[in-house]
């Protein structure tokens, strides 16, 4: 098995173990936020390390097999958490799903609310207080559906990993590996 390919499973690992770990511990379950940018961070290092220790090895090499290497620990990683995603939301943790729909279900049983939405969304002006809650809703479910969440991970994980190995590989080129 390639290095980088070992990197980039190396980091989903650590991930899960990460993602697990909370859950157990019920830190921040709700919040998305130190998730999303502990992953980022996780898959921008195992682009780095994966990148770091191929040009550490090799004595030639081009941008394009960079880039390549770089991806070859992304890609990997994306495909990994983008399905644990999918079981995490489905089976391990569906009450968040649930309990962000009860949030929402919450805010629409608000009169001013639907005033507000009625007020930025002209084509609800219309709309009865029923029809809106039902339209809210089923945008809502198709949002917080694990299947939908998987792949909407996927695709920022892939474009993330493949911006990130272009840049990566460029930094490494001009101001460390410098020839």
């Amino acid at each position: 098995m390639k290095l980088p390919l070992k990197v980039g499973l190396l980091a989903a690992a650590i991930w899960i173990s990460i993602k697990f770990a909370a859950f157990y511990l019920s830190l921040s379950l709700d919040d998305l936020r130190p998730f999303v940018f502990i992953n980022m961070f996780i898959l921008t290092a195992a682009i780095t390390i994966a990148l770091y220790l191929v040009k550490r090895k090799e004595t030639e090499s081009n941008l394009l097999n960079d880039v390549k290497n770089g991806m070859l620990a992304g890609v990997p990683y994306a495909v990994i958490v983008s399905v644990f995603l999918y079981f995490y939301y489905q089976k391990i943790y569906p009450a968040f799903n649930e309990g962000k729909m009860n949030e929402i279900s919450m805010k629409l049983s608000k009169p001013q609310t639907i005033k507000e939405i009625q007020r930025e969304n002209p084509e609800m002006e219309n709309k009865s207080v029923e029809e809106i809650k039902i339209d809210i809703l089923a945008k809502t479910k198709m949002v917080y559906n694990p299947q939908f969440t998987m792949l909407v991970s996927m695709l920022s994980l892939l474009l993330y990993a493949t911006l990130n190995s272009i840049v990566i590989t460029l930094i490494f080129r001009r101001i460390v590996f410098r020839n």
